[in-house]
């Protein structure tokens, strides 16, 4: 329940402060005082959305802070589950909205976000506007309106889950088979380059070995000379370097005899020695197989050559079309493997689509529950609006054959018989303005009772009847009230009348800057806004009268 609504610097708002009562509270003023200011704070501070232009000129920030008493189990284990304090029965929610920067929000003293706000709201206060009864023109609201009555919500939310479920299991199985598809057409054509790619026997650093024994070939006439002077010249030649080394290792050999401080020259000519040795026959073992041969030439060019055709057909190195290659073998295994992948996303496929079926048939059982009991209390309610002689009914379109949509796959409609005798039409089609409102009234007045805890907000639902009827439609108010707090912003006196709870909404100059305010009426001032409801400015003797007649006729007593 609503007891406190503060708001500061809000648009033409300066401070306010709201005390609510349990009942019937009514809120009044003229057209343009700020009542639809005090709405908007308070969607505010149930998470609505707060732009930076709604804070009054001059401040730099504005406010809004509304406190809640009795406080229902679930917002209270929302609370909890969003580590947030939950206080005793009360919950004291506060925006700030800058002039720049980000809007920031308290519940209960600590920051919070404004998503955790918008899903605690539905169960603090319901906000039913001026014009939700035109929704009843639309045949596709009828089903949201007997969900919202049957108290379906959850099913409903569940229904959307499992639909999604499948939707996405449906994408995941076209994707799969596009790309099955786009495999198989494309799988000629892998297997012609995999083929191609693998008869040509690619090995890592194959390349520049050839490079290398190419140059040896084409050049084998000029390494021989060259290779043959240096191993002559080394090694088997006359006045070789291993015979000069000889000599002077000897020589050493007998010098250390008589200076052993010659044993380290000595050792590393004797290694000298032995490179020489090793390199002469090394380079003799090169000379040997170095010869001419024009047939390895070719062979060495031809590969060459189909490598550097290869390198231009796929594009990059040796190594990229190694890699190639096992891509391509990888896309035709997972070509072939695709009828099991296949078989896996249908069965996944065929769970989803009976999940969403079976829940469908349950959500639709559970609605012809609720339209049973609707088409009775419904009709009930109704001749509690002056409605007597009406008969109400839902009618349910043929489902089979009917694909499952996101909200199961009953189509409803609601049907209506205005007055006696008459047959039951389609309600969107033969309801009058005031007919509209007040069975949109006696839905809510229905749906209150799944909506525990939640404030009833009733933004002119009144509009488009007077007479008899508004007076009907103000004793169904205040009757709702007996079982929850009802605020209602209303234009009609006798709506205001029968409120236990007055709020007069006005706005004056103050220092040449317009302010709203708004304040509780002691039952004379509740004669004077009354009679200005029925008047208009210039309130009259009769006017006065009038008023006080409307207090006296809702049982409240008038005094001057």
């Amino acid at each position: 329940m609503l007891r406190t609504l503060r708001v500061s610097d809000l648009a033409i708002i300066d401070e306010l402060e709201l005390f609510f009562e349990p009942g019937l509270n009514v809120l009044t003023g003229e057209t343009g005082a700020g009542k639809s200011v005090l709405l908007h704070a308070l969607d505010v501070a149930l998470g609505g959305r707060a732009e930076a232009d709604l804070v009054r000129g001059g401040a730099e920030e504005g406010a809004v802070e509304a406190l809640f008493t009795d406080v229902p189990e679930s917002t209270r284990r929302a609370l909890e589950a969003a580590g947030l304090p939950t206080g005793s029965d009360e919950l004291l929610v506060r925006r700030v909205i800058p002039r720049g920067g980000r809007t920031r929000t308290y519940v209960n003293g600590a920051l919070a976000s404004q998503g955790l706000l918008q899903d605690l709201a539905p169960t603090l206060v319901r906000v039913y506007g001026q014009d939700e009864h035109q929704a009843l023109r639309r045949v596709e609201s009828h089903r949201e309106l007997l969900d919202d009555v049957g108290g379906l919500a959850s099913a409903v939310r569940e229904m959307r889950q499992r639909h999604a479920r499948l939707g996405i299991a449906r994408q995941a199985l076209a994707d799969h088979e596009a790309e099955r598809q786009a495999a198989a057409e494309r799988r000629e054509l892998l297997e012609f380059q995999l083929g191609e790619l693998e008869r040509a026997a690619l090995a890592a650093g194959e390349e520049e070995a050839l490079e290398t024994e190419r140059r040896r070939l084409l050049h084998a006439e000029k390494l021989a000379t060259l290779v043959g002077g240096a191993e002559a010249g080394l090694y088997s030649g006359e006045g070789a370097a291993v015979d000069a080394i000889g000599r002077g290792l000897a020589a050493l050999r007998e010098a250390e005899r008589l200076d052993a401080t010659l044993a380290s020259a000595r050792t590393l000519l004797e290694a000298a020695m032995a490179e020489v040795q090793d390199v002469g026959a090394t380079l003799g073992r090169y000379l040997r197989d170095l010869a001419p041969d024009g047939e390895r030439l070719d062979a060495v060019e031809a590969r060459l050559a189909e490598l550097a055709r290869l390198k231009r057909k796929y594009g990059g190195t040796v190594a990229d079309l190694i890699a190639r290659r096992d891509t391509l073998r990888a896309e035709l295994a997972a070509v072939d493997a695709g009828a099991e992948a296949t078989a896996a996303l249908e069965a996944e496929c065929a769970a989803a689509e009976r999940a969403a079926i079976e829940w469908a048939k349950r959500l639709s059982v559970e609605r012809r529950r609720v339209a049973r009991d609707l088409e009775r209390t419904l009709t009930a309610e109704l001749r509690s609006l002056a409605m007597a002689g009406a008969r109400f009914a839902v009618r349910f379109a043929e489902t089979e054959g009917r694909p499952v949509a996101p909200e199961g796959w009953d189509e409803i409609e609601f049907l209506l018989s205005a007055n006696p005798g008459e047959e039951l039409r389609p309600l969107s089609r033969v309801a009058s303005g005031g007919e509209l409102s007040r069975i949109m009234l006696a839905l809510k007045c229905l749906g209150a009772g799944e909506e525990r805890g939640a404030t009833l907000l009733f933004d002119e639902v009144d509009a488009g009847i007077g007479g008899a009827v508004a007076e009907v439609v103000a004793r169904k108010l205040r009757q709702l009230g007996r079982r929850r707090q009802v605020l209602c912003v209303t234009h009609l006196p006798i709506v205001a009348a029968f409120a236990e709870h007055h709020i007069g909404v006005v706005k004056r100059v103050v220092e040449g800057r317009t302010v709203s305010t708004a304040r509780p009426l002691a039952t004379s001032e509740r004669v004077a806004e009354l009679a200005r409801m029925l008047a208009g400015a210039r309130v009259s003797r009769e006017a006065e009268e009038h008023a006080q007649q409307l207090l006296h006729q809702a049982g409240v007593r008038a005094t001057a």
